[in-house]
């Protein structure tokens, strides 16, 4: 009989699988947040949403797992999901533990924050799992290289802004390093303006604190 449980739950679990992939069907969870406190997470058209919180599932850069659950626990899921799906199984299987992960993400200011996600058995939290690595394409601690990329290049702009911000120039050659003929080179309208009036240069350059 018990064989006959596990054949069934086996046979089935790659359905179940591809239901819960299914970009139309959205996964509602009753978990804990980040905090502890008892909330509402989904995961649906590309987004993973919590209190107060979206994020797109292009701004997951990585997601760990961790808590007193065991491996061995959460491996069990697939067949799990199936056996407690099933009329007169429920709670066969549960484990009662801490369940958690972790979902680290950039937000819009290129700023990488995190956020948890809990459960205190198996079943949610190993389709949780699955949920996730099915949206985000990301298996547990692998990192969103394209999105680190992205992150370079934000923190390399946003460097190279506040250099030019502390430079001592006017707003208008900040831009060209401070540099009066990178200005020039620039704006066609400011070499015409130079080359008709060469001899009033030297005071517009000393009012825009020109370094050249």
């Amino acid at each position: 009989m018990r064989s006959s449980i596990y054949r069934l739950a086996a046979g089935t679990a790659a359905a179940a699988i591809s239901i819960s992939a299914t970009p139309s069907v959205a996964a509602v969870y009753q978990a804990l947040c980040t905090g502890g406190s008892e909330c509402i997470v989904t995961l649906a058209n590309g987004q993973i949403g919590t209190p107060g919180l979206i994020i797109q599932k292009e701004q997951v850069l990585s997601w760990s797992q961790g808590g007193s659950g065991s491996k061995s626990d959460v491996g069990m899921g697939v067949a799990g999901l199936v056996i407690f799906g099933l009329p007169g199984l429920i709670g066969f299987a549960a484990k009662k533990h801490d369940y958690s992960y972790s979902i680290n993400y950039v937000d819009d200011a290129g700023n990488i924050q995190a956020t948890s996600v809990g459960f205190k058995n198996n079943v949610p939290a190993n389709q949780f799992m699955m949920e996730i690595m099915g949206m985000t394409g990301l298996s547990v601690g692998e990192v969103n290289k394209e999105l680190q990329v992205r992150i370079d290049q934000i923190r390399a702009e946003a460097a190279e802004k506040a250099r030019i911000a502390s430079l001592d120039c006017a707003l208008a050659l900040k831009t060209y390093n401070c540099s009066w003929s990178g200005y020039v080179a620039a704006n066609p309208a400011i070499q015409i303006w130079a080359k008709k009036y060469p001899t009033m240069v030297p005071a517009e350059k000393a009012r825009l604190r020109a370094i050249d």
